[in-house]
């Protein structure tokens, strides 16, 4: 053989991906850059499993690189799989358009991809697959002239990987302080072996990703910088590279921007993964989303407990809280303008109604999908024996149904998963959650757990006061003639639920004034009947209101509220901006 033409390139990279997949979990296991986040392995088989599946085979070499670059392109996940797919779009960009190309073309593609991946990024990091991907590319200039056969000029250069993977031991110091190499630096090294196992003419057997539990032994006490690993696809028609990271530069670091033919991924580590989305809409449409919260992931492997809790986005409550206490959340997706974000991870409320006053459609919610439902409660069963799920009100959504059904599989399995419909969303929803995590930690076994807030679920309230009908209206909460009735007359309604979640308006006034009025009479009543065990307020971009309210009810129930926080963005479609409410429990 003196050319390699597509038929040859598909096999490499499918040989590649079968040898990467069997070592999934060593990968997963010493993935300590970055971030500690053990998920290299996972990254890197969807990256280059997304290629194996979807690339379309010519024998032309142009076209199938072609395909496999988009390929990459589009299922590139993680720091680990971005940098593959730089590579991979990197032999595109200085691909020859032939049919078949010789190992001297296929050296000189290799050495300007490396060129091609080190422009790309914004802060290099040797000691990672990129010194590997650079060491293998001089190796097959360097072996040239030394070969007979194609099959002796992958063997040879493959020598040069392995030797660079071990170095990386001594180029970074976490690696050596856990005497590791760099497990995206291994994953590419495994990516070569089977290429030469294609070009030695072996059999393998086609695997699948499969999850397997994963024994954490590494110190990970490294610092994480950003807490949120986020990426996004987006179809552009006319940006370059610059200008993306340009726009992203300020909000995070391991910033990569892969650029294909009609579409470009970006992945950035990112306090604010909803200004990441906010600004590269300017660039395009987004296709896909993607956002890690690297801290929690951690503290989840580091937790000593044996159970966790799981609630959606719809409860209200603060971040850090649920980052503290080891709460993992299911965003609730929003879909606005035919693209859809992860209610309080890529979208917030500021975001959301610049979207609404411009948009052409009103925005809507739906669950989240089978497959986030799943990968989240796979990763939690690698760290817990139990998992307690409370969930916004079944009458006010279809997650709880959702989550039931695919929780079923998993609880006929042996495992042990309790799913509570909470009757409740919003600020008791949230108060429902935190009330869950202190029985936790007074040691309440599971089942006391589940049973105490199945009865604790029937004795909340939340109260909302609602600034205008109008966007309860306009997302359907509401009929429109009573919504149209409503602004017509600029009646103020209160909002709240009955016992078993229905959504219901409780009272109406024609002030601000007048709905609080009526607001702290019904809680003076239950203040009356039964002492208010907890209470919280929640706001949508009211701070000011929201600051009246903390003082009506600190001295009317004669303590501070347990937090106060903002509504999910998949609540303020309904409830609108400006609206403020009180949840509580009864004692």
């Amino acid at each position: 053989m003196e050319y390699l033409n597509g038929k040859d390139l598909y096999q490499m990279f499918n040989y590649g991906t079968n040898f990467v997949i069997q070592e999934r979990k060593l990968l997963n296991d010493i993935n300590v850059f970055p971030v500690p986040d053990g998920d290299t392995g996972n990254n890197l088989v969807h990256t280059m499993q997304t290629i194996s599946r979807e690339s379309e085979v010519s024998d032309s070499f142009a076209k199938t690189l072609d395909s496999i670059s988009d390929s990459a392109l589009i299922g590139a996940r993680g720091n680990s799989g971005i940098i593959f797919a730089q590579f991979v779009n990197g032999l595109r960009m200085t691909a020859i358009n032939k049919d078949k190309v010789s190992i001297n073309e296929f050296t000189e593609m290799a050495l300007n991809s490396v060129k091609y991946i080190y422009s790309s990024l914004s802060s290099p990091v040797e000691g990672t697959m990129l010194s590997v991907i650079k060491d293998w590319a001089e190796g097959l200039k360097n072996i040239l002239t030394k070969v007979k056969s194609i099959q002796d000029y992958f063997k040879l250069a493959f020598k040069k990987a392995e030797l660079s993977l071990e170095r990386t031991k001594e180029q970074l110091a976490v690696l050596k302080k856990n005497n590791v190499v760099d497990s995206g630096a291994l994953g590419f090294v495994l990516f070569l072996k089977g290429i030469n196992s294609y070009f030695n003419e072996e059999e393998i057997e086609q695997l699948d990703f499969e999850e397997l539990n994963i024994d954490y032994t590494h110190d990970f006490d490294e610092k994480v910088s950003y807490r949120y690993c986020t990426e996004g696809l987006v179809e552009y028609k006319d940006v370059s590279e610059t200008e993306i990271k340009s726009a992203l530069k300020d909000l995070g670091d391991s910033l990569v921007v892969v650029m294909g033919t009609h579409m470009f991924r970006v992945h950035i580590h990112t306090d604010k993964p909803e200004l990441v989305f906010k600004r590269i809409t300017v660039f395009g449409k987004i296709i896909s989303q993607k956002v890690d919260d690297m801290i929690q992931d951690i503290a989840f492997k580091k937790s000593k407990k044996d159970t966790v809790i799981v609630t959606d986005s719809i409860a209200d409550i603060d971040r850090e809280y649920l980052l503290e206490n080891d709460v993992a959340i299911l965003p609730i997706n929003i879909t606005i303008n035919d693209v859809t974000y992860y209610d309080k991870l890529t979208i917030n409320n500021e975001i959301l109604f610049d979207m609404i006053e411009t948009g052409e459609e009103y925005p809507t919610t739906s669950t989240p999908t089978i497959k986030y439902i799943n990968d989240l409660f796979s990763k939690l069963l690698l760290n817990y024996k139990n998992i307690v799920v409370i969930l916004v009100a079944d009458k006010l959504s279809a997650t709880y149904k959702a989550v039931k059904i695919e929780t079923d599989k998993l609880v006929d399995k042996g495992k042990n998963i309790f799913v509570i419909d909470s009757y409740n969303n919003s600020v008791s929803q949230g108060l429902l959650v935190k009330k869950a995590v202190e029985m936790l930690d007074e040691g309440l076994a599971v089942e006391e757990l589940v049973s105490e807030i199945e009865k604790i679920k029937t004795k909340t309230e939340i109260l909302v006061c609602l600034e205008t009908f109008k966007y309860a209206t306009m997302s359907g909460r509401l009929p429109k003639a009573i919504g149209k009735i409503g602004m017509f007359f600029k009646i103020r309604p209160i909002m709240t639920l009955s016992e078993t979640g229905k959504g219901s308006a409780f009272g109406f006034a024609l002030s601000q004034k007048g709905i609080t009025k009526k607001i702290v009479n019904y809680v003076k009543k239950d203040l009356e009947k039964n002492e208010i065990d907890s209470y919280a307020l929640i706001h949508c971009l009211n701070p000011k209101l929201l600051e009246e309210y903390k003082q009506i009810f600190t001295d009317l129930i004669g303590k501070e509220p347990e937090y106060v926080s903002v509504v999910s963005s998949a609540t303020a479609i309904h409830s609108g901006k400006g609206s403020v409410a009180i949840g509580y429990i009864k004692k």
